[in-house]
């Protein structure tokens, strides 16, 4: 077995020395590219030199082609001389190719050790796309290889390289202790950059990648996210782990995060109350050691204790939907931290939550949980009152079906018990509903015929064009948006506002009167982007103003909160919301439950949409939830479940609701 050192260990010999003066590039997209073209403006101007003999002055002659083939100009440069340089560019091509060519086995070691840092993802790109490989010997390759590990990383970028080397690649992943993470990183890590594809050796079985990823849970160098997404990994035809492999991982993702919870962290917790005599019906705060206390007036609940009203507590109260009638509790990007967006390891299958969510959910279960007592000490029960809603409530006010049913079950029944039957009535519910949609009633025949569960996604509207949605392909629209938008602008930082720190430019916009001359002239091509765009103008003082406030809080209501609901706009707003669909800015689409609300329901019912879903609806159907003696676990299923039920009445109510104002205009 071949011994690999230490990248952080590497001798000097080994080290690759670093040039900031050479040119370097990385992507056409790249802000620094000015900054190297002006490095590299000395080259393009010089005569090409009948000899090179330092490698890295041919790299750099590659990186400035690079910038010349991508059309990336300085401004200064006439159209003449642009020209001048793409001639000039095609012959550094030729200079490239022959000193290529030169590489073989007898120099390869020591002109890869001549190279540059900055140049060793444009030595190994040469070599794979010129055929350098063919004259470099397998034991060479697996040398250099061995001594820097960590190249591993840029050799998979390259597909030549990856087949040629096929069988030396594969010994070096399956002895060096990092493979794991690549392979992860390869299938399950969602790529938020976009970088390189990668290639692993067909001759990596998938026993060979199984073997991968158990040894490195046992060994002693893991990082607690790659181990956190073994345990959700979503098996594939090319990549799969057993069952006990995942319980490794689960074990071992628990025991380390409790030590490092033990050790130090922020916590933060909430805290329900329903005090007695309270001066407002509902209240709320957060104390010094981060702990959120929300109170709720009992003598409130105690007075208005009919059973519809007690229902509505989850709107008006708890705040479940918000007032367009959208799920409150669900993940959104806008409320991701910076850090949150951009640190860690992300599972490309995973359901993306942060702190807000994560606060939300131990909100609505603590508030589920705690109204659930309250309603016991009064004789009430929460599964009641929903049995309630959906067979008399609907039926007096919106005309729905009689013959609706939703089976309660007993107070005595334990919480395992209690899941088993909730879990079908959910089921039926969302069938039942999607039956008198499409047909205008409820046939149980018809209903049994189908024992599949329906996917929440298929359940439809009775309202067509219901949810407007960002259309993400409009990259000028979405550009427009971050501008407007995103915590990352830097239009929000402008004098004489900066000590006011407004979160972006709307909020700016929105609390002040701001001069356009303020800006920097750097920033102002954004700002002329925008006035281009018709979201803002410069008025006779030289204030900027916006132009269509309307539209702008469209952009505002999507960018929060990713979907808006169209019949719950004023009048105007659904006259400018129809003319940015004709403009290919947002598209309508029609279901019962939004995007984002099928995603937050999907993560805890089961795994089809995301790997680490709670997988409430398999557990309990498949017999594989825990214990009946865990009786927490069922206890949190329980609740969670009449949450979800309490949603689904709540889009339920909000679809048959629109239905009735559309009708009665």
């Amino acid at each position: 077995m071949r011994e690999y050192k230490d990248h952080k260990n590497t001798t000097k010999s080994n080290m690759h020395e670093t040039d900031l003066n050479r040119v370097v590039f990385h992507s056409k997209e790249d802000m620094a590219g000015g900054h190297y073209l002006q490095k590299g403006e000395h080259i393009l101007r010089a005569d090409i030199k009948s000899d090179y003999s330092d490698i890295n002055d041919i790299f750099e002659l590659y990186n400035i082609k690079k910038y010349i083939d991508n059309e990336l100009y300085l401004k200064n440069w006439t159209q003449d001389e642009i020209e001048s340089f793409k001639q000039k560019a095609k012959e550094y091509g030729k200079v490239v190719g022959r000193f290529i060519s030169t590489i073989d086995d007898k120099n390869a070691a020591k002109y890869y050790h001549d190279t540059l840092q900055g140049y060793i993802h444009s030595f190994w790109e040469l070599i794979n796309n010129q055929n350098g490989f063919k004259r470099l010997s397998k034991n060479t390759f697996s040398d250099i290889l061995t001594n820097e590990p960590h190249l591993i990383h840029e050799i998979l970028n390259h597909k030549n390289l990856v087949v040629h080397y096929d069988e030396e690649i594969k010994n070096f992943l399956i002895s060096y202790p990092q493979s794991a993470e690549i392979l992860l990183s390869i299938y399950e890590v969602q790529d938020e950059f976009q970088k390189n594809q990668k290639f692993i050796p067909k001759s990596l079985l998938i026993q060979d990648k199984k073997n991968i990823i158990s040894n490195y849970l046992d060994s002693n160098d893991t990082n607690l996210n790659y181990v956190g997404l073994i345990q959700n990994i979503r098996n594939r035809n090319d990549f799969k782990v057993s069952d006990k492999t995942r319980l490794k991982a689960k074990r071992l993702h628990k025991s380390e995060t409790e030590k490092i919870l033990s050790q130090n962290s922020m916590k933060f917790g909430v805290s329900i109350g329903f005090p007695e005599n309270a001066t407002k019906v509902k209240d709320f705060y957060v104390d010094e050691t981060h702990v959120a206390h929300y109170s709720y007036s009992l003598d409130y609940i105690k007075v208005n204790n009919d059973f519809y009203t007690l229902f509505k507590n989850f709107k008006f109260l708890f705040e479940y939907v918000d007032p367009q009638n959208r799920i409150n509790l669900v993940s959104k990007r806008s409320q991701l931290g910076v850090f949150e967006r951009v640190m860690g390891v992300r599972s490309l299958n995973e359901y993306r939550t942060g702190t807000v969510f994560s606060l939300g959910e131990m909100t609505s279960q603590g508030q589920i949980y705690g109204y659930a007592q309250i309603l016991n000490a009064l004789n009430i029960e929460l599964a009641d009152i929903l049995n309630f809603v959906y067979t008399s409530s609907f039926q007096k006010r919106y005309d729905y079906p009689e013959n609706a049913r939703f089976l309660v079950p007993s107070v005595t029944n334990p919480h395992f018990e209690k899941v088993r039957i909730l879990a079908p009535e959910f089921e039926s519910v969302l069938k039942q509903f999607k039956l008198f949609v499409e047909d205008g009633n409820i046939d149980y025949e018809l209903l049994q015929i189908s024992s599949a569960p329906s996917a929440i996604k298929d359940i439809p509207s009775l309202n067509q064009n219901k949810y407007i949605y960002f259309n993400e392909e409009n990259k000028d629209m979405v550009g427009c948006s971050n501008l407007f938008f995103s915590d990352q602008t830097l239009l929000a930082y402008v004098e004489p506002f900066k000590e006011k720190e407004h979160h972006n430019f709307f909020e700016l916009l929105v609390n002040e009167q701001v001069y356009f001359d303020n800006y920097a002239e750097h920033q102002k091509p954004q700002l002329n982007y925008l006035i281009d765009k018709g979201f803002i103008s410069i008025d006779s003082s030289g204030f900027i103003q916006v132009t269509n406030l309307e539209r702008l809080l469209i952009f505002k209501d999507l960018y929060d909160n990713e979907v808006a609901s169209f019949y719950r706009y004023p009048i105007d707003f659904q006259g400018e919301a129809q003319k940015m669909v004709s403009e290919n800015i947002i598209f309508f689409e029609s279901s019962l439950f939004s995007k984002p609300e099928q995603s937050y329901i999907n993560y805890f019912l089961n795994k089809s949409e995301f790997t680490n879903g709670l997988d409430l609806r398999n557990s309990y159907l498949h017999g594989t939830q825990a214990s009946p003696e865990e009786a927490n676990k069922h206890e949190y299923a329980y609740f969670s479940y009449l949450k979800l039920l309490v949603l689904v009445m709540l889009k339920i109510e909000d679809d048959l609701d629109i239905s009735k104002i559309k009708k009665d205009v």
